[in-house]
């Protein structure tokens, strides 16, 4: 609440109103101070600031992605970034946006980053595929993570029941263990952009030293790429070190993909400016977090939005001066 408090102001100056020097004010939101959302945003935004004399962008921490969207719908922020399954969610009032819907309507930008999921037992069990999760204890990412919803998504397309899953509520920090003593017979994997792993997926791998990764039967992938709303990939085994894929060369995982989102009257000339110093300057992002440098490929930046989300017109026309395909709404 105090972080909300804080930006209450934020909104006052909005797209076209009065920065430092007579710059237009910017707020945009990620999440909290120790993720590399953050660390990302404001390297944004001093390079925005940098090489704008039009354009002063303050990157403010927050509880994360979901509280996020809400500061972005209500005023107290201009940019904000979700993942591709809540924003649809918002668009359509679903889920929790049905009882409290947004009053503005909202349009991607550009794809911030992917988050990789997979699911892990141990070579012990008798569970190989997703479809052998009927009467598991799994844990689907901690409660509240939007990989946890992903995850859940991706899931229900698997030839077995929800309900017949037991769900388990552990932080990441408590997967290995409860792996390992066997108080769950799932956990999770995440990867950042497929190239990151956090420290409690390389400490449980040093726990567990017959992990062994869960597939994706090809039915089950098929039903996943007709849903419009939630991602995946394959990734070869060499580049998810780690997990055993027993004789797979390669393995489907979830992701997540966030994105950047605006409010539909944002400014066109504003945001066009801000995309251009980006795509001119990634070498300078990277400085303040490495992921940035996926910014570079213009099949990152635009291959990944979602087909059932608008585009802001001004991020349309970035993506044909610089040659992007992006996805039709």
């Amino acid at each position: 609440m105090g972080t909300v408090g804080a930006l209450g102001l934020a909104g006052c100056t909005g797209p076209l109103g009065g920065g430092s020097g007579g710059r237009s004010a910017l707020t945009m939101m990620t999440s909290t101070e120790d993720t590399a959302a953050y660390q990302m945003s404001q390297g944004l935004a001093a390079v925005v600031n940098e090489n704008s004399d039009s354009i002063q962008i303050s990157a403010r921490p927050g509880d994360g992605a979901k509280q996020s969207m809400r500061l972005l719908d209500s005023g107290e922020a201009d940019l904000a970034y979700t993942d591709t399954l809540n924003a649809y969610r918002i668009t359509n009032d679903k889920g929790a946006y049905g009882d409290k819907p947004f009053d503005n309507d909202i349009q991607q930008v550009w794809h911030y980053y992917d988050i990789q999921g997979g699911l892990v037992t141990r070579e012990s069990t008798d569970i190989r595929t997703v479809n052998d999760l009927a009467g598991a204890a799994v844990s689907p990412n901690p409660v509240g993570t939007a990989m946890r919803d992903v995850m859940l998504e991706h899931l229900s397309h698997a030839d077995f029941n929800l309900d017949d899953m037991q769900e388990l509520a552990l932080g990441y920090g408590e997967e290995a263990s409860a792996l390992a003593e066997g108080r769950a017979d799932a956990v999770t994997d995440i990867r950042i952009n497929a190239e990151l792993t956090p420290s409690y997926v390389q400490e449980q791998y040093s726990i567990v030293e017959d992990a062994w990764l869960i597939g994706w039967p090809d039915s089950t992938v098929s039903s996943i790429q007709d849903d419009d709303t939630i991602n995946g990939s394959y990734y070869d085994a060499s580049t998810m070190e780690g997990p055993n894929y027993g004789d797979r060369t390669e393995e489907w995982w979830t992701d997540t993909v966030y994105v950047t989102f605006v409010r539909s009257e944002m400014d066109q000339e504003v945001l066009s400016e801000i995309l251009t110093i980006m795509w001119d300057n990634v070498e300078s992002l990277t400085e303040y977090h490495s992921l940035a440098s996926a910014w570079q490929k213009k099949s990152f930046l635009s291959g990944k939005l979602s087909p059932a989300i608008p585009i802001h017109p001004a991020a349309k026309n970035f993506f044909d001066d610089i040659g992007a395909d992006y996805p039709s709404s």
